[in-house]
């Protein structure tokens, strides 16, 4: 186990979070079991002082598996905060604990730290990687998708107090999110079990009480060999799946009182062989992804795409569900099945109303919304059945673009909204 030395104190509007090297181990537990030598933050909820730390975690690059120092740069702000406990877990997730005087339940508040690439890197206006601040707003990769609302539940947890705290709040900063929807929120719900889950993602300051679910399945056809001089004598699996996705068009989609409208996008396609050099394709395989809806399963949704083949009268055409193969920073190497299911909150669940009451004691006007993108509530809420919410800075519409931006005024509005259902819920439960 490799433990840390305290956060040395540093001038306001610093960049403070530097990265270093990682240790080799896989578990990295940074204690702070007593207060007699640390440094007392005269920046705990300070506008300047979050702006500068969502603009150092945006500098720090992040793409999905890269995530290293970002971790390490969260670990350093929650010691500076002075939070109880601060660690790295064994597939890189950081977390960090603030412990109320009183007993009660446990909230945790995730965010993830990874992004998606940066493409096309000449359309941007705004250096991806440089945390402009213009026009109100932070600029840069992952500002939005969500390191703005990771920084803000940072500083919500620093400014909690706990003498009027009765339970316990968790800060996960978890990995590999854009792959692996709420596989790495599992690690740290197993290590830290949580009565009640809030997900950042963005939701223009809206509670969110659902969310839909996401599945990706492949559809791979086949056909016959043939020099393609002579097309005619063998059968072209490309033209077999053009009738399957023909078929698969036809489907139609469930509705959600709430959520709204599942959907069904063909996603990739390739030829088999690939690339193909004067042959007739003898195979063909389509990627789909599925927008889920509450109760729907497995085994209902792929029938329905098996006979979609069937109408299309495509033999032998294979359907299954898709596998993410993927790796963390630390080396943790995941093969899951990329099914994460929707989930849905009764809007008379405690949660559901603190959370509201909490959000309007911040000064903001909250509606309630439903996720239309898959988020790590898939596994807390959908999985688990943990009670779950999602409140966030930011828009939908901002995450994965070019010019890739959050506002200033909102991650603000974050801070106090994390800070006040924190407080408000467990305070209340505790009376």
């Amino acid at each position: 186990m490799v433990r840390w030395s305290r956060v040395t104190k540093q001038p306001a509007g610093r960049e403070f979070c530097q990265p270093r090297e990682f240790r080799s181990t896989l578990l990295l537990d940074w204690l702070i079991d007593t207060q007699e030598n640390a440094v007392p933050s005269e920046t705990t909820n300070n506008d300047q002082s979050l702006i500068d730390f969502t603009c150092a975690l945006v500098r720090l690059e992040s793409i999905l598996g890269n995530e290293r120092d970002v971790a390490e740069c969260v670990c350093q702000e929650m010691g500076r905060l002075l939070f109880d406990h601060v660690e790295i877990d064994e597939i890189g997730n950081a977390i960090g604990i603030v412990r109320g005087l009183h007993d009660g339940p446990t909230i945790l508040f995730d965010a993830h730290m990874d992004t998606v690439d940066v493409v096309p890197v000449n359309a941007w206006a705004h250096e991806p990687f440089a945390a402009e601040v213009d026009n109100g707003c932070i600029w840069g990769r992952g500002s939005s998708d969500m390191k703005g609302a990771l920084a803000a539940m940072i500083h919500a947890g620093g400014g909690l107090d706990r003498a009027n705290l009765a339970g316990t709040v968790i800060v996960s900063a978890s990995v590999g999110e854009e792959s692996i929807e709420g596989a790495a929120l599992r690690t740290v719900m197993d290590r830290h079990t949580p009565d009640f889950v809030v997900i950042g993602e963005a939701s223009n300051l809206n509670l969110v009480r659902a969310g839909r679910g996401r599945a990706e399945f492949t559809i791979e056809t086949v056909g016959e060999p043939a020099h393609a001089s002579d097309p005619g004598a063998g059968i072209n699996a490309v033209h077999r799946m053009a009738a399957v996705i023909g078929e698969m068009e036809k489907i139609p989609m469930p509705e959600h009182q709430f959520i709204g409208r599942g959907t069904m996008c063909l996603t990739d396609i390739i030829s088999i062989p690939y690339p193909a050099h004067s042959v007739v394709p003898s195979g063909c395989r389509t990627t789909y992804e599925r927008r889920l809806l509450p109760g729907e399963e497995h085994d209902a949704i792929k029938a329905e795409l098996v006979e979609a083949c069937a109408r299309a009268k495509a033999p032998d055409t294979m359907v299954e569900l898709a596998m993410t193969d993927y790796r963390t920073y630390t080396g943790t190497h995941w093969v899951e099945p990329k099914w994460f299911p929707s989930w849905e909150l009764d809007e008379d669940h405690l949660l559901v109303q603190e959370g509201l009451r909490g959000l309007r004691s911040a000064g903001l006007e909250p509606g309630l919304e439903s996720y239309q993108f898959c988020t790590n509530g898939a596994y807390s809420a959908g999985t688990a059945g943990v009670p779950t919410i999602g409140f966030g800075p930011s828009t939908e519409q901002h995450a994965h673009v070019v010019d890739e931006f959050i506002e200033i005024d909102q991650l603000f509005r974050a801070c106090r909204g994390y800070e006040n259902i924190a407080t408000t819920l467990l305070r209340d439960i505790a009376s």
